[in-house]
């Protein structure tokens, strides 16, 4: 039978279109994926004209808050940090920043603690994300403790909410609220009680990490419960939803919702941004490998949606996810004028004085114990690490894996000796100790295995190399909050160092 044109048109077109849909791959559901490298704990998230911002928690090191960028949410680059130098309000503890954007302006609200010991938040503003942020200080200060940010738009209202300790003697952990400034530099009006932990349920560890999402006519609030950090931690993520930011806010019957799995341990404390229609939540989570020394890295999740009853969950629970860990092998060779930007500082330890001089990096210590240290974030829990000690020095320096200022692990060099040694609890201990010609320098490496088992070599020559010492625990490298830290140390004076560099 002859078709008419028009027969031949239509058919055409169905064809047409039958093949461009069976090209197009389905859109893979992200059950739960890591995707920014290292250490990032608290992530926090927004969208701005197509690219997506994220940043984290610095607990104790410095530079403050890393920024990175993103097109896709899954593939991220660095961008820089919100500080360099630390806000002159605030001593340590930089928690939980929580990125927002209105009017061509970004804002970065953050927990730090004040030099009285408390924690507060701040806040702090600018017109270009990769050029640094201006400081204007304290926003709120409330009972023992307030942490933990969020901002979420209503129209034309800014709401914020945080986490709320000392409210009085026998009041539990609570989310707090209030609306914010038009400029969203003050708080403005009453405060308002948005969630309180339940001590006989799931949340008996506290409440904290709010998120909002918008559906239907309703708020969902992601939130996190119970134990955030460390070896017994147990912490999960939970919902509860509301008409308005005021409430009355109802918890979901079926939380926790996020949980860990073989892969994952305690997720939790993440932001949720819109993507193409679609929901995802950016959260932490400890790698189970190399469980807890490594600490808390950055996932992605998508949401999904129960319809019968319009609660969101999450795949991830059902299923494993990918348990893929990201990892890049890092170089300096300290052939610039300024430090890479991988290199973190011991806030509590006070300043380091570092220069990079000739190809060399130079570290400076005081008479003190304290050691100058520079290191970066392990990624994977197996890698090797390796630096050159340069010259002859009465000064111990030394390749090392650093937690606090009182709990290290190194293999060092000084004057003659070749010295392995431990720090625990503020308790130094030479393990094994070997005298060397040292003056034409010493290259120093480490291999540690699931985090928390090292070996130690050296070289005089690069080439011919000689383990130093039995395999030896990192048990005291496991913090509450952070990670270790692998780089390199000057105690008693100054250490010039060569080249370093992980390999995973």
């Amino acid at each position: 039978m002859r078709r008419s044109f028009s027969q031949r048109r239509w058919l055409f077109s169905v064809l047409l279109f039958l093949a461009f849909s069976c090209s197009q791959p389905e859109k893979a559901e992200i059950i739960q994926e890591q995707v920014i490298p290292g250490e990032l704990p608290d992530p926090t998230l927004i969208e701005v004209d197509g690219t997506y911002y994220a940043s984290g928690s610095s607990n104790a090191w410095g530079p403050y808050f890393p920024i990175y960028e993103s097109k896709d949410l899954k593939n991220w680059t660095f961008v820089d940090y919100v500080f360099r130098e630390k806000p002159e309000w605030t001593i340590n503890s930089y928690w939980a920043p929580e990125l927002f954007y209105k009017n061509g302006t970004f804002y970065c609200y953050y927990t730090a603690r004040r030099k009285d010991g408390v924690s507060m938040i701040g806040v702090a503003t600018t017109k270009n994300i990769k050029q640094g942020f201006q400081d204007h200080g304290v926003i709120i200060e409330w009972g023992e403790e307030a942490i933990d940010a969020f901002v979420n738009q209503q129209g034309e209202d800014l709401y914020i909410t945080w986490k709320a300790y000392g409210l009085t003697k026998d009041k539990p952990i609570t989310l707090l609220g209030s609306k914010l400034s038009k400029g969203g530099l003050s708080l403005e009006g009453e405060s308002f009680e948005v969630l309180v932990a339940e001590a006989d349920s799931w949340e008996r560890g506290g409440i904290e990490g709010q998120t909002i999402m918008e559906r239907d006519g309703y708020l969902y609030m992601l939130y996190s419960g119970n134990a955030c950090c460390g070896a017994n931690c147990d912490y999960q993520v939970g919902v509860a939803r509301a008409k308005t930011m005021e409430g009355p806010w109802e918890k979901f019957e079926g939380n926790p919702i996020l949980v860990g799995n073989e892969n994952w341990k305690c997720p939790g404390h993440g932001t949720a941004v819109q993507s193409d229609g679609e929901w995802y939540y950016l959260y932490h989570a400890y790698p189970a490998q190399g469980f807890p020394n490594l600490g808390r890295s950055a996932l992605l999740s998508q949401v999904d949606w129960d319809e019968a009853t319009g609660w969101p969950k999450f795949a991830a629970n059902s299923q494993v996810g990918s348990a893929a860990i990201l990892a890049t092998d890092f170089t300096d060779q300290f052939d610039g004028n300024v430090l890479k930007a991988n290199w973190r500082f011991d806030v509590e330890a006070g300043n380091v004085e570092a220069k990079i001089e000739g190809g060399n990096l130079i570290l400076t210590a005081d008479s003190s114990a304290t050691p100058a240290f520079l290191g970066i974030n392990p990624e994977k829990a197996n890698a090797e690490f390796q630096t050159q000690v340069l010259g002859k020095s009465d000064a111990l320096r030394s390749l090392i894996f650093y937690v606090t200022r009182d709990n290290s692990l190194g293999l060092g060099v000084q004057g003659d000796s070749l010295k392995l040694w431990k720090l625990q609890g503020g308790d130094f201990n030479v393990l094994e100790s070997k005298a060397i010609d040292a003056f034409a320098g010493v290259q120093l490496k480490a291999k540690m295995t699931d985090g928390k088992m090292f070996r130690f070599s050296f070289s005089i020559d690069g080439q011919n190399w000689e383990e130093i010492g039995s395999e030896l625990a990192g048990d005291h490298l496991a913090w509450w909050s952070w990670g270790i830290k692998a780089g390199v140390s000057a105690t008693g004076g100054e250490g010039s160092f060569g080249e370093f560099g992980v390999r995973y």
